[in-house]
């Protein structure tokens, strides 16, 4: 063999390896979200409350972490196991954590609704027997859409502008802990974690008048899959 033919067959080789590992890479950002049920239930049952409310949450399959995450919201069950009483979820005192720990406001989502941020949201009751399913996500990925009427002055519709999770924030945080917890999350070492604190009252004769207020963390776990997962051929359930 021919010196050159040893140089051209590295650089073949080299330029193999890159190709393949931008492949990889490509589908490589997928990640599931599911909630700490076990968590959810030991609440429930120091409060003697399992047999009185039903929590649950409508997240999709899988999501990607890039900049197509399509995490910018998600579904909340309550059910209100009473036949005695009734459950009011307070809006304005439920909150929700990025990927940092820092606490956002939870917004309701109704369809073409024209809220004003700053006011507060009507509570939510759940009748005795029944289930409430809402769509929540934080405030701070809400804007103003814009009218699609030109002659509009003024844009009064709200849309969700990002994704709910920022993963660029945490990859670029400049403290090194959240580094740290990004590059073992993509690694597959460890899960990432963001909490939901959902605020009920429940309202019936055997309370006070405003309604007994409880508070419940709902943690979930987001884990990353492996890269496998996000070939074509692969099922996505």
């Amino acid at each position: 063999m021919r010196p050159i033919d040893s140089i051209i067959l590295v650089i073949y080789l080299v330029f193999i390896a890159w190709a393949l590992s931008k492949i990889v890479s490509s589908f490589n950002d997928e990640y599931t979200v599911s909630l700490d049920a076990e968590t959810l239930n030991q609440q429930l049952n120091n409060q003697n409350l399992q047999d009185v409310v039903g929590v649950g949450f409508d997240f999709e399959k899988r999501y990607e972490f890039g900049k197509d995450d399509k995490l910018k919201q998600f579904g909340v069950k309550v059910t209100n196991k009473s036949q005695t009483h009734s459950i009011c979820i307070d809006w304005d005192y439920c909150a929700t954590t990025d990927l940092q720990g820092r606490s956002r406001r939870v917004t309701r989502l109704v369809p073409g609704t024209t809220l004003d941020l700053f006011q507060n949201q009507v509570f939510s009751t759940v009748p005795p027997g029944a289930t409430l399913k809402e769509i929540i996500t934080a405030e701070d990925v809400l804007k103003r859409k814009e009218p699609s009427d030109k002659d509009s002055a003024v844009a009064l519709e709200m849309e969700v502008s990002k994704p709910l999770l920022n993963f660029e924030a945490l990859k670029k945080s400049k403290d090194e802990p959240p580094q740290k917890k990004y590059a073992r999350f993509v690694s597959r070492i460890d899960p990432l974690e963001f909490s939901l604190d959902l605020a009920l009252r429940l309202i019936g004769s055997t309370y006070s008048g405003e309604g007994n207020r409880i508070q419940l963390r709902c943690k979930f776990i987001l884990k990353k899959l492996p890269w496998q997962a996000g070939l074509p051929w692969n099922p996505k359930d």
